[in-house]
């Protein structure tokens, strides 16, 4: 048994592994990009998150616990003063990713769902961040990170409860500028990990009636007319969590495929706490 705090832009989850799969899921509400100001966590974010983690840690009492931060915790100034506090009140020590690190883990997480000789694009799509992996025959030939996370953009672009035209102009001009180093890599379809992917799926099946693991991307625009014009009531009933900022992800996804020439996107349910784990069983093989 393998046990993950992963500390997220959108989620702080606790997830065990047995034997490679997930036997158990534990997520609470992230606001660590909320409480950052000018790059610092606030004294009332860094008590937040060691409240959460000493209550996920008390799920696994006696157990073994390994955490791993991604975009929300790299990018702060106080970083090393926000992993210091939380060791010292829970025990816990945060292996603090970098963009490289993430899109690495991501690609073995990647590799353990598809063809082992298959090259394309892809994509895990965060809170603070999304992971750009180019790979060839199943090898990782070059990876990016990018701060075009949801809830990142949602809170530089969009003010109010629905997204405007304005505003997701804005956030496609955003994303192209942050992509546009990748300009000429094209793909008939992409690969994408992440919580606000799986969401996106969610969605597209419950309007199309589709069952597959797969959204066109000529359908996106149907889906945010639908989040446009529905009762956010409704929305909420359909998404326990993310339906905030579920449209703006959902443009987000469009532009990356739109940018790289994918007609699908191709949902996959793995992403960098896969790969952490396939690392660390690596690494007690090798000991």
């Amino acid at each position: 048994m393998i046990n993950i705090i992963d500390i997220g832009s959108n989620t702080i989850r606790l997830v065990t592994y047995d034997k490679g799969k997930s036997v158990s899921n534990y997520g609470m509400a992230s606001e660590i990009i909320s409480d950052t100001k000018n790059g610092i966590l606030s004294e009332k974010g860094i008590e937040k998150l060691c409240e959460i983690i000493a209550e996920l840690k008390k799920i696994k009492e006696n157990e073994e616990i390994y955490a791993f931060g991604t975009y929300a915790i790299r990018v702060l100034r106080n970083r090393d003063n926000v992993v210091k506090r939380v060791f010292d009140e829970s025990g816990i020590k945060i292996d603090v990713l970098s963009g490289k690190q993430e899109a690495e883990y991501d690609f073995y997480g990647l590799l353990g769902t598809i063809s082992k000789k298959e090259s394309g694009i892809g994509v895990d799509l965060g809170g603070g961040s999304a992971q750009i992996l180019i790979f060839n025959s199943g090898k990782l030939t070059a990876s990016m990170s990018r701060p075009i996370g949801c809830r990142r953009v949602k809170n530089r672009f969009s003010k109010g409860k629905k997204l405007q035209k304005a505003e997701i102009i804005k956030i496609s001009e955003y994303i192209y500028k942050n992509l546009e180093t990748q300009k000429g890599k094209k793909s008939e379809k992409i690969y994408m990990m992440g919580g606000t992917a799986k969401s996106a799926l969610k969605l597209y099946r419950f309007l199309t009636g589709e069952n597959a693991d797969i959204i066109k991307v000529s359908e996106i625009e149907s889906i945010l007319k639908f989040l446009d014009e529905t009762d956010e009531k409704v929305i909420k009933k359909l998404f326990r969590s993310r339906y905030d900022n579920i449209a703006v992800g959902i443009v987000i996804m469009r532009e990356i495929a739109e940018f790289f020439g994918a007609e699908s996107i191709h949902i996959k349910k793995c992403g960098v706490r896969d790969g952490y784990v396939m690392k660390i069983n690596e690494t007690k093989k090798e000991a």
